[in-house]
């Protein structure tokens, strides 16, 4: 890759140039707007747009100025390589902060027009940003630390996705008040809460596993069966969870601000079950 004056004309500079640029305006939209205040849920994706773009900013500033030549730790931990786990982890920190903003948003008929605009204006440009990290997460995969580059591939992705579903989905059900019936209702509320965290916990293991095991460990015919396996299973569990969430959910309609997130969870838990589906096909064991 191009360091110095260069890098800011190559292919991997002018990426981070359009990240930078599509950053900076979704949080000074949302500024603007003035939303960010409450709830606390806003205040959080306000700081996560600020953070993910400024660590950006740096990370263009040292390659821009030929610094990041002389930061590299060694062989297998380059400067480089430290810029692509952060393109991938903001990938998923936009992404959420997105999310949590356009399930948090207050506009309505009533409301001013500049100020709907800005917070709508924000969220789109928010999740545009997203798919620009992904984008640049998956050019700068060949200089990933380690085994990390699995992260970027397709398999990676996927696992990902389905690991940030199943936090969403858990975190909405116990963010919404958890313990809002008795009875058979809690039982099944309860299920839901443990079905989600026990396929999540797991799941995240054998992530962590993919990124760190030697690579004949991690093709070993037992792993991949397990891995497939789980994500069977997982699937059953999410979907069996968002059922019961989804029936014992005692909202009659979703104006008031705990049904908003129990929606979002059942919404968030059934779309996991898919992405299981569709890990398990990825990683299903070859004949």
């Amino acid at each position: 890759m191009e360091s110095g004056p260069k890098y800011a004309i190559s292919k991997e500079g002018l990426l981070k140039l359009i990240v930078l640029v599509f950053g900076c305006t979704t949080f000074a939209l949302f500024a603007d707007s003035g939303a960010y205040g409450s709830p606390p849920a806003k205040t959080w994706a306000f700081a996560a747009y600020i953070i993910s773009w400024s660590i950006s900013l740096l990370f263009y500033f040292f390659h821009v100025t030929g610094l990041a030549r002389g930061m590299n730790c060694s062989v297998n931990f380059t400067y480089i390589g430290f810029d692509f786990i952060w393109a991938w982890l903001s990938t998923f920190h936009v992404f959420a902060a997105s999310i949590t903003f356009a399930i948090n948003i207050n506009c309505n008929v009533s409301n001013n027009t500049k100020y709907c605009s800005e917070q709508a204006g924000s969220i789109a440009l928010g999740f545009a940003t997203f798919i620009l990290y992904a984008v640049e997460a998956f050019f700068l995969k060949g200089y990933a630390p380690a085994n990390t580059g699995y992260i970027a591939t397709l398999r990676g992705w996927f696992k990902t996705a389905v690991l940030v579903g199943g936090a969403a989905s858990f975190s909405l059900l116990v963010d919404s008040g958890y313990k809002w019936c008795g009875g058979g209702c809690g039982v099944g509320v309860t299920y839901a809460l443990s079905a989600y965290c026990i396929g999540w916990s797991v799941t995240l293991l054998i992530f962590v596993a993919k990124l760190f095991m030697p690579e004949d460990k991690a093709q070993s015919k037992f792993f991949i069966m397990f891995h497939f396996g789980w994500s069977i299973i997982s699937a059953l569990l999410f979907i069996t969870a968002s059922s019961c969430f989804a029936a014992f959910t005692r909202c009659h309609d979703f104006d008031q601000e705990p049904c908003k997130k129990r929606l979002g969870g059942i919404i968030f838990g059934f779309i996991t079950a898919i992405l299981y589906v569709i890990d398990a096909l990825l990683n299903r064991p070859s004949k």
